[in-house]
């Protein structure tokens, strides 16, 4: 991203949204209900699934796998939060952002750093990263067993997931395909998505716990 070109989005909710040049480094971002709608309908895997499953769902089972490591609602919160940007830069495959490189980087990076200072999440973010990275990477682990058709005896090993010694085992008693799941729709992932983040955002003030 650069300070002099400036490129924008219309949002769901049809609003002109900065996403580059001076415009964006002000800082306006998305409402909590645009980045439910556009989450609620990416894609993850670039669509290589046997079902649909979307940034806002898989958002929302990181946020509850950080639950169940026993971590407060600010990291929750904080996980739940974290691929919300991409309601800007749309959800890429790491792969792709392997290859991409430093000139995926240079487009997510401030754009993520934007979201989280907007919704106060930078601290929380910053503090909890690890446990939210190692969440993230079992949802990952969870979603290539039941919702992938990744083969351990045909394909190759993910190095993140499948490092001797590191290897990262997906959650046992989630099942992703169950029948409950799979008649989930995207208006559901949506409402969902929006009334986690109010019930968080709740529990982090009765606590008296610091969002910034």
């Amino acid at each position: 991203m650069t300070a002099t070109t400036s490129h924008w989005l219309v949002t769901a909710h049809g609003a002109d949204q900065p996403i580059s040049g001076p415009a964006a480094m002000l800082g306006s971002m998305p409402t909590i209900e645009v980045i439910a709608h556009s989450l609620a309908l990416i894609n993850r895997f670039t669509g290589h699934t046997i079902r649909p499953e979307s940034v806002a769902e898989h958002s929302m089972f990181v946020s509850d796998i950080l639950q169940d490591m026993g971590l407060p609602p600010i990291a929750q919160l904080a996980g739940l939060m974290h691929d919300a940007h991409e309601c800007m830069c749309g959800d890429v495959a790491s792969p792709i952002k392997w290859e991409l490189g430093t000139a995926w980087l240079s487009l997510e990076n401030p754009l993520a750093l934007m979201m989280r200072k907007h919704y106060g999440l930078q601290a929380a973010y910053t503090g909890y990263r690890d446990f939210i990275k190692r969440a993230d990477l079992i949802a990952l682990a969870t979603e290539r067993r039941d919702l992938t058709r990744y083969d351990p005896a045909i394909n190759a090993p993910w190095p993140i997931l499948d490092t001797p010694g590191a290897e990262v085992r997906p959650v046992e008693a989630v099942d992703l395909n169950s029948p409950v799941r799979v008649a989930m729709s995207w208006r559901h992932h949506r409402d969902a998505f929006v009334e986690r983040y109010q019930t968080l955002t709740a529990q982090c003030g009765a606590s008296a716990e610091v969002l910034a």
